[in-house]
């Protein structure tokens, strides 16, 4: 393990940048957070698709997921459509927003870089549980008639990718992710007197 290219001067500050500023919301999640949640998600949705991963894959899985979205300490949180219409303009990891969040934190790049073209069972373990956040902070957090909106578009983008990853990766039991978004989805808080 080498140390990170990511100036970590900017670590301390994931735990105050906040994403979701440009939707209304009642509480805001930080960066840290997200990236925290991700990597819990992943690691669930993993265990259950893919129980026998490697652990050199699991490694990859969770620094993917811990790193994938530290750029934004620097630049803020950009909003996904802004990012989504670009990638449509621009080839794969060539848009002004990919190339500005690789120079930032090449250590996200090369890693996701990796997954994609030599592990994509692991890309696609950390890209659901990145829309599984995205689902469960617009539930959670949410105001107004936006959040059911964007609920339902990040349900079909999970859904969508969920595919891609049966299609990409069919030794997969990618059906059992559904097993983790239910559960999270349920919003329920485990009390202690009921474990």
């Amino acid at each position: 393990m080498k140390p990170m290219q990511f100036d970590i001067r900017n670590l301390p500050f994931a735990g105050t940048v906040t994403r979701w500023h440009s939707v209304n919301c009642h509480r805001y999640p930080s960066v840290a957070e997200h990236s925290c949640l991700v990597a819990l998600y992943a690691r669930e949705i993993a265990a259950r698709v893919l129980p026998d991963l490697s652990a050199e894959d699991q490694v990859l899985l969770y620094e993917l997921a811990l790193m994938h979205d530290l750029s934004e300490v620097v630049t803020g949180d950009m909003p996904s459509p802004i990012k989504r219409e670009l990638k449509k303009v621009f080839p794969p990891g060539e848009s002004p927003i990919d190339r500005l969040e690789a120079a930032i934190c090449p250590d996200a790049a090369e890693r996701e870089h990796q997954a994609v073209h030599n592990k994509p069972h692991i890309y696609f373990c950390m890209k659901l549980s990145d829309i599984l956040d995205a689902m469960v902070v617009i539930k959670q957090e949410g105001k107004g008639p936006v959040a059911e909106v964007i609920e339902a578009e990040r349900t079909r983008a999970f859904e969508a990718l969920l595919q891609r990853a049966q299609d990409a990766c069919p030794e997969g039991q990618w059906h059992r992710a559904h097993e983790v978004r239910e559960a999270v989805m349920s919003l329920t808080h485990v009390q202690i007197d009921e474990i």
